[in-house]
């Protein structure tokens, strides 16, 4: 019989045939997984279709398939099932194949289960979550240790899923875990609290969230943009649903999945809900406590 292990993430009890550190562990769980994650046989995507990074995909409506040159294939199938056929036995116990599996792959399952699913940071004061969207490089993990250290808690580094629970946007807790930087990891202080990837190009650096906070509502969404001191400012209503788009996980598929419509009905409900606003602030970590106190204010007391 297959040794599994239980986990939680994103709201969602998992059952994995493979060890996967960075989630937190459920003890004594009889009950049904929403996720099974197994090894099994899953045919590569062929070479003819146009990879990138040494990466190919082919995705149906209720279907994902992924294939990883030198790490293995692997298939996402109705929000429910993950299948794992690593390339070989060493490319199943690589840093990187398990973080595969917590971050992009789940980011798949909760695009299946009708997530609204975007590249982004998030946290949560006082039970109102705040998250910030931009472009790789944009420093939304950094935004998020920022508010880590002043004591809040963080939801999320880089795959945020909103449930709409009664039509109130919802944030659920996803993997406890930041990637910094080394300068940003130095800056705030908490380079001796990280550790380094085991992946030699890798060059973050991880920061363990101990405590998992609890699903929070959205209370602020913003997009992190240059500026030379910090502040808000309001966006176009087709601006904001624009970069929402723009963000969503898994973007590329959104055609082959049938989901663009969905899609653009998601973004169209947050944005009504919570109007997506510019933060503008200067790219130096000195900057961060500001960055911080203005969210928190905004949050607390929205205009």
């Amino acid at each position: 019989m297959v040794r599994t292990h239980t986990y939680s993430a994103y709201d969602l009890l998992l059952r994995s045939e493979f060890k996967l550190s960075e989630l937190p562990t459920v003890e004594g769980s009889s009950g049904s997984p929403d996720v099974e994650i197994r090894h099994g046989t899953v045919d590569p995507v062929p070479e003819s279709v146009e990879g990138t990074d040494g990466r190919r995909i082919a995705a149906t409506p209720d279907s994902v398939r992924l294939t990883y040159d030198s790490v293995g294939s692997f298939l996402v199938e109705d929000g429910k099932q993950i299948t794992c056929d690593p390339s070989d036995e060493p490319a199943s116990k690589r840093e990187f194949f398990c973080r595969l599996i917590e971050n992009e792959l789940l980011g798949l399952i909760l695009y299946q289960r009708d997530h609204l699913v975007l590249h982004a940071s998030a946290v949560s004061i006082e039970g109102k979550a705040a998250i910030f969207l931009g472009p790789r490089g944009a420093g939304k993990s950094t935004t998020a240790a920022a508010f880590d250290k002043e004591g809040y808690a963080v939801l999320e580094d880089d795959v945020v899923a909103i449930c709409f629970d009664d039509g109130v946007p919802t944030v659920v807790p996803g993997v406890p875990q930041l990637r910094l930087k080394s300068d940003a990891a130095a800056a705030l202080n908490l380079e001796k609290t990280t550790t380094p990837s085991e992946e030699p190009w890798y060059e973050k650096r991880m920061l363990r969230i101990e405590e998992v906070p609890d699903p929070a509502q959205l209370g602020g969404c913003y997009l992190l943009t240059d500026g030379e001191q910090c502040a808000l400012e309001p966006m176009a209503g087709g601006e904001q649903i624009l970069n929402l788009i723009s963000r969503t996980y898994a973007r590329g598929l959104l055609s082959d999945t049938k989901q663009s419509a969905a899609n653009f009905n998601q973004c169209s409900r947050l944005s009504r809900a919570i109007p997506v606003q510019k933060l503008k602030r200067p790219r130096v970590h000195q900057q961060l406590s500001s960055v911080v106190d203005l969210v928190i204010g905004n949050i607390k007391e929205p205009e």
